[in-house]
C-alpha cells in the first residue's frame, strides 16, 4: 500500500487535532460530543465489575461514573447562564426604636368608623398613630402581628391581608434583583400595648426573615395635664370661685413666726399618662414670672392602684404584671402658696412630658384664649386667684390725740353726738361691728362703708365702743 506524502501530512494533522481536543480542549464541541458516549461506556464496564460477588463492590466503591443517565442540554453549550443568589427578605418593625403614644381623648371622640378606615383614607382632624414596618425583599402579602394587653397581659396575633391597602413608602428599588424593594408599611393602631412583628410572607407563601432581638414595639396613652381647684380647699379664708372659674382669696397672715406661714396650696396639677411625668408650670404673681418644674416629687396619687386586676388568674397574673408598669395612671400635684402678699396670682401650665419622652408643650397647641381664657374664662391650662388686701380697722389717729373721755349732754344745745373717725384697710366696702359697753349694758352694733375716706361711727350714746 503506497501513500503519498501529502496523505500522511493530512493523517497527521487530523492524530494532533483529535489529541488535543481529547486531553486539552475541554470545552470544545468534539469533548461534548464524545464525552457522554466515553461516560457511559465507562460506567457500563464498573456495572459489570461491579457484580462479581463479594470483590466487585470492594473494587468499584461509590464512583461518580456510576450513573443512571448522563443529558445534555443543548442550549448550555458554549454559553453562560448567570444565578442570582437572593438572601433571605427581611422585615423590621419600628426600625428606629421609637416609642409611640394614642391620645385616648381623641380617640373616645372618632367616630366608630375613622378607626377602620383612618390607615388607609387618613384623616386630617383625627389623625391616627401608625408604627413602620421596613420591608427589605419581594412585595409581602400578608403581615401578622402579636399585640400584648397592658391590663391583662394577654398575647393575640393579629393578620392583615390586604397589605395594598396600607400607607406605603419606597425607600429604595432593587433593578438587578428583579422586583426587590425596600418599603415602609404604617401599621394603623388603637389599642394600647405592646407590638410584635410574627411573620410577612409574599404571594409565593414564602416567609421574610424577622429582624433577631427586635425589642417590642411600645405604645403608651399619650400625657394629658390640667390645672383645678382642690376639692377640699381650706374656707377658711373666703376661697371663693367666681362664675368665670377664677378664684378670689382674702390676704392670709403669718400667725406663728416660729412656725413659718401657712402654705396650704389651692390649686391641683392633674396629670394622666406613663409615670414618672414631669411637668412645668409657670407663676406670674403680680407680673412677677415665676418657673415651677415638678419633676421627682411624689404625686399624691387619685388611681392608687398599684397592682394588676384581681379578676386574674396566676398565669394571667403573672404575664401582666410584666407590662403593668406602661398603665396609664392619674396623679395629682398640688401647687402649694402662702398667699401672703395681696395681689393676682396667675398659673399656667407650660408644658408636660411622660417617661417614655412624649412632650406636649402648650405654646405649641396654637390655642386661642388658652392662657387668657375666652372672655376672661378660666381654662384648664390656666387659673387666676385674686388675693384681696385682708381688711382692718382702727381709731383714726386724731380720735387717739383728743383728750378723753369724750362728754354728751342731754341738752340738744349742747353736745349730744360725735362723729368717731375710723381708718379703714383692705379693698372697699367694708362692714365694721362695734360693741357698746355701758355698765351692765351692751349693744352690738353694725355700720357698712363705701370709701374709706370720711369714715366715721356716730356716738350719740355713753359707753365705751370697741372695735
Amino acid at each position: 500500500l503506497s501513500v503519498s506524502l501529502n496523505a500522511l501530512y493530512a493523517l497527521a494533522g487530523l492524530s494532533a487535532f483529535l489529541n488535543l481536543n481529547m486531553f486539552f480542549m475541554s470545552s470544545s464541541v468534539l469533548t461534548l460530543a464524545v464525552k457522554p458516549v466515553a461516560v457511559s461506556i465507562a460506567s457500563s464496564c464498573l456495572r459489570s465489575v461491579k457484580s462479581i460477588p463479594w470483590l466487585g463492590p470492594r473494587l468499584v466503591g461509590d464512583s461518580d461514573l456510576l450513573i443512571d443517565s448522563f443529558e445534555l442540554n443543548e442550549e448550555h453549550i458554549l454559553g453562560r447562564h448567570t444565578i442570582h443568589v437572593l438572601p433571605h427578605s427581611l422585615t423590621h418593625m419600628n426600625p428606629q426604636g421609637k416609642s409611640f403614644c394614642i391620645d385616648e381623648a381623641h380617640l373616645r371622640a372618632m367616630p366608630w368608623y375613622h378607626r377602620y378606615t383612618s390607615g388607609v383614607f387618613g384623616h386630617n382632624r383625627y389623625p391616627q398613630t401608625t408604627i413602620p414596618i421596613l420591608v427589605n425583599g419581594t412585595h409581602p402579602d400578608s403581615i401578622s402581628y402579636a399585640y400584648t394587653s397592658f391590663e391583662t397581659g394577654q398575647r393575640q396575633l393579629r393578620t392583615i391581608k390586604n397589605v395594598g391597602a396600607l400607607q406605603m413608602e419606597t425607600n429604595a428599588v432593587y433593578p438587578t434583583l428583579g422586583n426587590w424593594v425596600m418599603a415602609t408599611y404604617h401599621l394603623p393602631i388603637s389599642e394600647i400595648g405592646a407590638y410584635e412583628i410574627y411573620s410577612v410572607k409574599d404571594r409565593k407563601g414564602l416567609e421574610f426573615r424577622t429582624a433577631a432581638q427586635a425589642p417590642p414595639t411600645i405604645v403608651v396613652s399619650c400625657p394629658r395635664a390640667r390645672l383645678q381647684w382642690r376639692e377640699d380647699a381650706n374656707a377658711a379664708d373666703n376661697f371663693v370661685v367666681g362664675s368665670d372659674g377664677h378664684a378670689s382669696i382674702c390676704q392670709r397672715i403669718d400667725r406663728d413666726q416660729e412656725s413659718g406661714p401657712t402654705s396650704d396650696g389651692l390649686i391641683q396639677a392633674v396629670v394622666e399618662g406613663y409615670e414618672p411625668i414631669e411637668m412645668t408650670v409657670v407663676r406670674l404673681v403680680n407680673g412677677h414670672r415665676e418657673v415651677i418644674n415638678l419633676d421627682g416629687i411624689q404625686p399624691q396619687s387619685i388611681d392608687d392602684q398599684t397592682t394588676p386586676g384581681e379578676d386574674l388568674d396566676s398565669a394571667q397574673l403573672k404575664s401582666a404584671e410584666k407590662w403593668f408598669r406602661y398603665k396609664t395612671r392619674t396623679s395629682a400635684y398640688t401647687l402649694s402658696d402662702t398667699f401672703l402678699r395681696p395681689g393676682e396670682y396667675v398659673y399656667k401650665l407650660e408644658s408636660f412630658r411622660d417617661a417614655a419622652n412624649h412632650s406636649v408643650k402648650m405654646a405649641d397647641m396654637n390655642a386661642n384664649g388658652i392662657f387668657d381664657g375666652d372672655e376672661g374664662k378660666a381654662t384648664p391650662y390656666m387659673a387666676r386667684i385674686a388675693v384681696h388686701r385682708r381688711p382692718g380697722v382702727r381709731w383714726a389717729e386724731a380720735l387717739l390725740n383728743a383728750e378723753l373721755p369724750l362728754r354728751l349732754s342731754e341738752d340738744r344745745a349742747r353736745k349730744s353726738s360725735y362723729a368717731l373717725p375710723l381708718s379703714l384697710l383692705g379693698v372697699g366696702p367694708w362692714t365694721v361691728n362695734y360693741v357698746i359697753v355701758n355698765g351692765a349694758d351692751v349693744s352690738q352694733e353694725s355700720k357698712s362703708f363705701a370709701k374709706a375716706v370720711g369714715a366715721v361711727i356716730d356716738a350719740n350714746q355713753p359707753g365705751v365702743y370697741h372695735l
